[in-house]
């Protein structure tokens, strides 16, 4: 924070801007935009920049490894058309393998054009989804991957590739999710609050993305555990999970209550000697996950 003198030049008052903003916005020359509010300050932003500059970023591909990270990076920074031009050291073929990847996982990325050279892609992304319904969303996906992952080892049901289809779909809400946040993130006049929620948001989005690796990681073991007190674990695990998820978003769990049965949990996975070490260890772990949730809320 700064504080500026009111100059009276004429009949009409002055302020100067800070030179950093001015540059940072690319604002010489330029028109800023102003808004009163009723407490009565003054909100200074730039104006809308073009949609062109906005929407689109063009990749020049000179590994093909490295383009699966550029379109990643293009999508969260919210970009609207990536267009990846080929040069001689790219293998085409390659490289519609790795953009298929991406795809796989970045919700309302689409391959719209493509020539020899260059491939056109579009994100057809709408900038209002409900963020808390996202991550309502990623919370039910994953806590059925843990249910899930549990009845593999105790040999019910399901299977590993099943498993990965789900940790698919919350890698897909997980990196919608962080588009969305960034891009309300730019928004100059955003409050200090409202920033403030959304970098908790965030935090949780991505303790539930890990989350989901976990319980995927459990299903993968490929062995038949003989414990029927991995079922308990798993439905206190999960309970203590939506709970701590309610809580963020809605504020109408109890936070002792869950505190205590995070506690309680704790206590009974390392209690259970018979659980092998590697599955108690990624059941701690995922507990540890679900706690930092609660302690952001």
């Amino acid at each position: 924070m700064s504080y500026r003198r009111v100059l009276q030049i004429g009949g009409s008052y002055y302020v100067s801007l800070p030179k950093e903003w001015v540059k940072i916005n690319g604002l010489e020359n330029s028109y800023v935009k102003l808004d009163f509010l009723e407490n009565g300050a003054l909100i200074i932003e730039p104006p809308p920049r073009s949609q062109t500059e906005i929407s689109h970023a063009k990749i020049i591909c000179s590994n093909d490894r490295e383009v699966f990270r550029q379109v990643l990076s293009a999508y969260l920074r919210g970009y609207e058309v990536i267009e990846v031009e080929l040069d001689a050291k790219c293998d085409r073929k390659t490289v519609l393998e790795r953009i298929e990847d991406a795809r796989r996982i970045l919700l309302g990325l689409e391959l719209v054009e493509e020539s020899d050279r260059k491939l056109l892609l579009q994100c057809f992304v709408k900038p209002d989804y409900n963020l808390p319904s996202i991550i309502a969303r990623m919370d039910s996906v994953t806590r059925e991957m843990l249910s899930m992952a549990v009845d593999i080892l105790l040999g019910k049901r399901g299977n590993a590739e099943e498993l990965s289809q789900l940790d698919d779909r919350v890698d897909r809400l997980y990196f919608l999710s962080v588009r969305l946040i960034r891009g309300k993130l730019r928004e100059p006049t955003l409050p200090p609050e409202d920033r403030l929620s959304l970098l908790d948001m965030r935090l949780v989005a991505k303790n539930l993305e890990n989350l989901g690796d976990t319980y995927e990681s459990l299903g993968m073991l490929e062995e038949i555990i003989k414990n029927q007190g991995l079922s308990e674990i798993a439905e206190k695990l999960g309970r203590l999970q939506a709970g701590a998820v309610r809580l963020f978003l809605e504020g109408k769990a109890n936070r002792d209550e869950l505190l205590d049965d995070f506690a309680h949990t704790q206590k009974y996975i390392q209690e259970m000697a018979e659980l092998p070490g590697y599955l108690r260890e990624k059941l701690s772990f995922a507990l540890l996950l679900v706690k930092d949730i609660i302690d952001l809320s």
